[in-house]
């Protein structure tokens, strides 16, 4: 499981999902140091308040991973490389993730998955989709078709969607691959 954003253990299909189909399970978080550069404006893209709560998030779901049995593997550098050294190096059959919206992040998930099956061409890549209120699927209009101003989109949502049932935490999880 690619660790991204979401560094909880509750609502996450993913985890859920390896807790049952799993036959062993190495969660791995990237800290990618483009997220620690500067923006074209040159601003920092990730503050000092940021930067520690990004590190205290981390060292906490690697505490809870460990409670489940498992742990985390943590890697400074860029995840197009890091994951396909992890691939090329052990017996993963599949990489778990979240993909993101915005575009950095998709060209960083192009790259990961471009990378991963140079190495093995049949890993399968399964994508848990869960950072929004609203899954695009449940959204009453085509995510191209989303209104540009809000109100008019929560009116819309309001009326005909409803949003999921947060999903439990796991309660174990396969034993952690080292």
């Amino acid at each position: 499981i690619w660790q991204r954003a979401d560094l909880r253990l509750h609502d996450r299909a993913d985890l859920l999902t390896a807790q049952t189909h799993g036959t062993a399970l190495l969660p791995v978080y990237c800290f990618d140091p483009r997220q620690f550069g500067k923006t074209r404006f040159g601003f920092p893209k990730t503050g000092h308040f940021r930067s520690q709560f990004l590190r205290e998030s981390v060292a906490d779901l690697r505490a809870s991973l460990q409670r489940l049995g498992s742990d985390l593997v943590i890697r400074h550098g860029v995840p197009e490389q890091i994951l396909p050294e992890l691939v090329q190096a052990g017996q993963i059959e599949a990489i778990y993730f979240q993909p993101e919206i915005t575009s950095e992040e998709r060209s960083v998930e192009t790259a990961v998955i471009a990378a991963v099956r140079s190495i093995n061409p049949t890993i399968q890549i399964r994508r848990f989709f869960s950072a929004t209120l609203y899954a695009p699927t449940a959204l009453p209009f085509p995510i191209d078709a989303v209104p540009e101003v809000f109100t008019q989109f929560r009116k819309q949502v309001e009326k005909q969607s409803t949003i999921a049932a947060p999903l439990p935490a796991p309660t174990h999880l396969p034993p952690f691959l080292p």
